[in-house]
């Protein structure tokens, strides 16, 4: 039996598509293991958040010159 850290890095969002891919868990595993987490969304935070327009557009000007 495989440690649970071992086991949470097969099922790691940046690499479970990779791991299916090399037969090291297939994709019923994934969900049954997406099924299995426990629902965290009372420990989530409100985030307020503000942008300002053409930050990114001039950033890229920037780059260009």
């Amino acid at each position: 039996m495989m440690n649970a850290n071992k086991r949470d890095r097969l099922f790691d969002l940046r690499t479970v598509e990779r791991n299916i891919e090399h037969g090291l868990i297939t994709r019923e595993d994934y969900l049954a293991h997406l099924e299995g987490l426990e629902d965290a969304t009372d420990k989530g935070l409100p985030v307020e958040a503000s942008f300002k327009a053409g930050v990114l557009e001039d950033d890229a000007m920037d780059e260009e010159e």
